[in-house]
């Protein structure tokens, strides 16, 4: 890591200070060499990935996942883990079976996300397993380092006033940064709402509106009670 983006983490300690936890979050996107296949051996694909991803959140090493509803489609889905390391989450994530067909690759984060992802949602189905998946769209952003990334400092305190508002109107499912000297700077999920009323409120972040960040905007399916709602 640069000097740099060390002293901006100093001046980021968690976006809106809220308790944190280390994450790591694996985008899976579709495979460059991706071919059509049959309807059958797609179908047994996407059965045997349902099925790794439920013995994964059993082993405790997956507390979100979710597929992408983008179109075009840049990100087939998304796996948060709870694991000791960047590299034991890419590890898991690459045994996945859209991963070893060929269909998907692998792109890995760490990511200071808000404490308690994943908790409500264990909770209830342990307590009822027929409790309903719900399954529902929230707008997610990747904050991608901008032109002005340099001058992110002269604007946290507009930035982390900004987001503690729309956290007090209920806005926003998830937040933090991602650690890692990488393009991408932090991850914003919001509660489910139209794609361009999420917009509307991304936009006018200061880190936004001063070109600190330039915003990827897309769409998360994930299940209710995954997210704690900042």
């Amino acid at each position: 890591m640069n000097r740099l983006f060390l002293a901006i983490l100093l001046a980021i300690p968690a976006f809106a200070q809220q308790p944190t936890e280390l994450y790591y979050l694996v985008f899976l996107r579709p495979s460059p060499e991706r071919k059509a296949l049959p309807k059958e051996q797609q179908d047994k694909i996407q059965a045997d990935h349902m099925a790794n991803i439920h013995a994964m959140a059993d082993r405790g090493v997956l507390i979100a996942a979710g597929p992408f509803g983008d179109t075009p489609n840049t990100i087939s889905g998304v796996f948060v883990f709870k694991t000791a390391s960047l590299e034991e989450a890419r590890r898991i994530a690459s045994a996945d079976p859209t991963v070893t067909t060929g269909r998907n690759t692998v792109e890995a984060y760490p990511w200071r996300g808000p404490k308690g992802v994943g908790e409500e949602y264990v909770k209830l189905h342990k307590a009822d397993p027929k409790t309903a998946e719900d399954m529902g769209v929230h707008p997610l952003f990747l904050y991608m380092r901008g032109p002005n990334w340099s001058r992110v400092g002269e604007f946290v305190p507009a930035h982390q006033e900004y987001i503690a508002k729309l956290r007090a109107d209920g806005k926003i499912a998830a937040a933090g940064r991602v650690e890692s000297d990488t393009p991408l700077a932090a991850v914003f999920v919001y509660q489910r709402m139209p794609d361009a009323d999420a917009r509307l409120l991304a936009d006018a972040d200061p880190f936004v509106k001063n070109g600190v960040v330039q915003l990827e905007q897309h769409r998360w399916w994930c299940a209710a009670h995954v997210l704690p709602g900042w």
